[in-house]
């Protein structure tokens, strides 16, 4: 299914995307041809893939083919706190100073 400018445009309003922003109008035109040609292409995958036959295939939930059991609750050693305040590149107490953002 080619995709023309129209839904190019469209799908980018949607989106709330400005295709060519910056851009001189000759290169903008060129931008949205090149677009619109990417995502004929991807469609065009698209129907490749519906055009392949699954008939009798189960559906396939996980890459796993037997599911993982939950992992044993034990606890373990960490980090010790002084360990992990020397790496700090600045420190206030038992705390990691960082600058203010507001």
């Amino acid at each position: 299914m080619p995709i023309d400018l129209t839904t190019v445009l469209h799908t980018a309003e949607l989106a709330r995307l400005d295709l060519t922003y910056g851009l001189a109008p000759d290169k903008a035109q060129a931008a949205l041809d090149k677009l619109a040609a990417e995502m004929s292409g991807i469609i065009g995958h698209f129907d490749q893939l519906s055009a392949v036959d699954t008939e009798g295939v189960e559906p396939l939930y996980s890459p796993m083919l037997e599911p993982l059991g939950p992992r044993e609750d034990c606890p373990r050693a960490g980090s010790a706190p002084e360990d992990l305040l020397s790496q700090a590149p600045e420190r206030l107490g038992h705390f990691f100073a960082v600058p203010k953002i507001l």
